[in-house]
């Protein structure tokens, strides 16, 4: 047995609701290196999630197929920078949603239990941070439907950087069989 991985990319996810309009979707937006071009080369520009600070929580998902190979386990990897230099802690959270197919009613699934972790930013804006959430997976097997989401828990009490969140890249890691 080894870890497999399950890449998320941040624009290829979808607001919880698809129209964000329920749900508090983090905001999609490119973030492009202040540093000087490579002669013949674009800059440098990042994919990322922006989660507002000192807000309403706000959410981002993800749907695809449980691996082949998948034996046990499902743990959010999230790497993440602040806009700004508060190492005041942020508080991110997880879930996840296992279709059973021919049994369980897709427009009736909700979420396992929401998992948090707490994290602590870089003082230098820009430098990022991971966090680690171990999620609740009922239901899953190989090659089952699943839904990730993923959040920030403003309203923990452990989340108290008023920064914007920078949700840089996401991966989802098992246990193979």
């Amino acid at each position: 047995m080894a870890t497999g991985y399950v890449i998320l990319p941040v624009f290829g996810g979808h607001a919880p609701d698809g129209s964000g309009t329920v749900n508090n979707p983090a905001r999609p937006e490119l973030t492009v290196s202040s540093g000087s071009q490579t002669t013949n080369a674009a800059k440098v520009t990042w994919p990322t999630l922006l989660f507002a600070g000192a807000t309403a929580d706000e959410h981002w998902e993800w749907s695809f197929h449980l691996p082949g190979d998948y034996a046990s386990g499902g743990t959010l990897r999230l790497t993440f920078s602040t806009k700004g230099t508060s190492t005041n802690g942020v508080t991110m959270k997880g879930a996840a949603c296992c279709l059973v197919v021919g049994t369980t009613d897709m427009d009736s699934a909700i979420y396992d239990t929401v998992v948090t972790a707490n994290g602590t930013p870089s003082a230098t804006q820009g430098i990022t941070t991971q966090i680690t959430l171990p999620l609740t997976m009922t239901n899953a097997a190989a090659n089952r439907p699943i839904n990730v989401m993923v959040g920030r828990d403003q309203d923990n009490g452990s989340d108290t950087n008023t920064n914007d969140l920078v949700l840089l890249a996401a991966s989802f890691e098992y246990t193979t069989t």
